[in-house]
């Protein structure tokens, strides 16, 4: 049914079929509107990429992917397969994308730093089925990882598990430095009792002739028969937004969603999927608010709760405050809670309200 008020031919472009532009095209069609929604995304596959750890552990990549033609049916929405440069984009969004919108939402999340030669990222681990094979059948190797965010910790915890010989490194001075040291403390231990090398305080160089070049305080040559480079993430571009996810600073209708957003307020920012959900939402929401001259509900979702895999039978997160970090089977458990969770949501569920 129509929203009342609102033109029945009112359509919106959605770009970046991550958990933000996924969630965007959800709220929408929750709330039994006309809009007419296409999602654009160059690949032809929704991917869960909290899971992708799971790729050391052995799994293949089809289980964490959802074709978008499947979801379009299922959330009626018009999904291209198609690259839209964001550059170009604001630059001339009818000719960008083929049609004029009566609004748009970037969504097109973060992307990993340059690319070291002879390295692996998260990136191309998306696409190269080659690189998905060397990490999911790797055995009895040498593997250095850089970076101790989450995503490093997770690889590591697999690769180790499968009794490879597992080096991490981190240029700051603790595991999971965006958050409180209580998380960091708590995976230190477990990265200690499952033998892995931490190398803190030092930074990557390169990579060649099979070995890392690194300095700080490890500073030296480590041989490594792979390297996975997950250092971080950075927007790309990166949007201010207001209360409500509009970007700020732009005439036309354009609102943003995910790592590529920051929300002004007191609503969660960070680049994570629980984030790119409640942001994907509160767009759709404000989409739908604006498009019958009405006021938008303002961003205030604040954060449940985060959990890091530790390999297959470990994890460490909190619940609410990072001050309360726990480790071990129930924080496990809540880790797959959150990605069950999410599967329900794609399978139609009301899970986030």
């Amino acid at each position: 049914m129509a929203i009342s008020g609102a033109r029945e031919d009112f359509s919106v472009a959605i770009v970046g079929g991550g958990y933000a532009g996924i969630a965007t095209a959800i709220e929408l069609n929750k709330n039994n509107s006309s809009i007419a929604v296409t999602l654009f995304d160059a690949r032809a596959y929704h991917q869960k990429l909290t899971q992708w750890h799971k790729l050391a552990r052995g799994a293949r990549s089809e289980k964490y992917e959802v074709a978008f033609s499947a979801l379009a049916g299922k959330f009626g929405f018009r999904f291209c397969q198609q690259h839209v440069a964001v550059d170009a984009l604001l630059v001339n969004p009818t000719k960008t994308l083929g049609r004029s919108f009566d609004a748009i939402v970037v969504a097109q999340g973060s992307l990993t730093p340059s690319l070291p030669s002879g390295v692996i990222t998260l990136d191309q681990l998306r696409d190269d089925t080659a690189a998905q094979q060397q990490v999911r059948t790797i055995t009895g190797k040498k593997i250095s990882i850089i970076g101790a965010g989450p995503t490093g910790v997770q690889f590591a915890f697999e690769f180790a598990a499968r009794n490879n010989e597992v080096t991490l490194y981190e240029a700051r001075d603790r595991v999971l430095p965006t958050f409180d040291p209580a998380l960091g403390t708590a995976a230190m231990r477990a990265i200690e009792a499952n033998g892995i090398r931490l190398h803190l305080e030092t930074e990557f160089v390169g990579y060649t002739k099979n070995y890392v070049v690194a300095r700080g305080t490890h500073a030296g040559e480590n041989a490594a028969d792979l390297v996975l480079f997950v250092p971080g993430v950075r927007a790309t571009p990166h949007f201010t937004c207001d209360l409500y996810g509009r970007v700020e600073g732009t005439r036309s209708p354009l609102y943003a969603a995910g790592d590529n957003s920051y929300f002004s307020g007191r609503g969660l920012n960070s680049k994570s999927a629980q984030a790119a959900v409640r942001k994907g939402q509160q767009v759709a929401r404000t989409i739908i608010a604006d498009a019958v001259g009405k006021s938008a509900p303002e961003y205030t979702y604040a954060e449940l709760g985060y959990f890091v895999s530790l390999g297959p039978k470990n994890a460490v997160g909190y619940m609410f405050s990072q001050k309360t970090a726990f480790s071990g089977r129930a924080a496990l458990l809540m880790k797959e809670i959150v990605e069950r969770q999410y599967d329900l949501y794609l399978a139609g569920f009301n899970v986030y309200p």
